[in-house]
């Protein structure tokens, strides 16, 4: 885990977050881990002990945790689905429609950015490349 239970309680400003049980709050922190794995196209992330990128993956976690939990509520769906172009989730608010053609995986920038700024990318290479001649 990039985060603790306690430093998101510490820094959520979402009171069910602040008051929600260990176990739950466990299983949200796993599933925002998955998902920072997932998007990062890294599953080996979490082995880094690169300050930058613990911190930085500790900020994403904690944001996604808030960002689950807000969507795991019924009420939070319906508002939000209810026809408005523009959702607003505690101190956080996105347009539905894309910005200047820029398409944004969780509507957040600052997660969006701390993601894509950490996800691996493979480079192949030469893997077809031959040298020299092929004819004797």
């Amino acid at each position: 885990m990039f985060i603790t239970r306690e430093e998101v309680k510490a820094l959520s400003s979402f009171p069910t977050v602040q008051s929600m049980e260990d176990a739950k709050l466990d299983n949200y922190i796993t599933r925002a881990d998955s998902w920072i794995k997932r998007a990062t196209n890294s599953p080996l992330i979490d082995l880094s002990t690169d300050v930058v990128i613990q911190a930085d993956l500790k900020t994403a976690t904690w944001m996604l945790v808030e960002y689950l939990s807000y969507w795991d509520e019924v009420e939070a769906k319906e508002e939000a689905f209810s026809g408005e172009n523009n959702v607003r989730i505690g101190s956080y608010s996105y347009s539905l429609n894309p910005e200047d053609g820029n398409y944004h995986k969780t509507g957040l920038k600052e997660i969006d950015g701390i993601l894509e700024k950490w996800r691996y990318n493979y480079n192949i290479g030469n893997l077809f490349r031959r040298s020299g001649p092929s004819r004797k």
